[in-house]
């Protein structure tokens, strides 16, 4: 019967890319003044796992050092920080291979 093989759960997208999240406060440890903060320096300094393709920053702790960000995704709160320790922001676009398989 029908109702049987249709699934009763909601929808699973097997596509999704999962977001990583990393706090304005582990940065100001990680990295010193004029440094540029990327997918791969973090992945460099322990802060983020190898499968971590997009990287959000969030706003929760302080932060001092006045820092380049490029990530993927930046809250307000984060941009804020950043912004008054000096430093600057720049959101970049989705990685190539998530493109194609969009």
């Amino acid at each position: 019967p029908l109702q049987r093989r249709v699934p009763k759960r909601g929808f699973v997208n097997i596509h999704r890319e999962p977001v990583h999240g990393v706090n304005v406060g582990r940065l100001a440890g990680a990295f010193q003044a004029g440094d540029v903060v990327t997918v791969d320096s973090l992945r460099e300094r322990g802060l983020l796992p190898k499968r971590a393709r997009l990287v959000k920053l969030l706003g929760d702790g302080e932060i001092t050092v006045s820092l380049k960000v490029q990530l993927h995704g930046v809250s307000e709160s984060a941009r804020q920080k950043v912004e008054a320790a000096g430093g600057s922001v720049e959101v970049l676009g989705q990685p190539a291979a998530a493109e194609a398989a969009a």
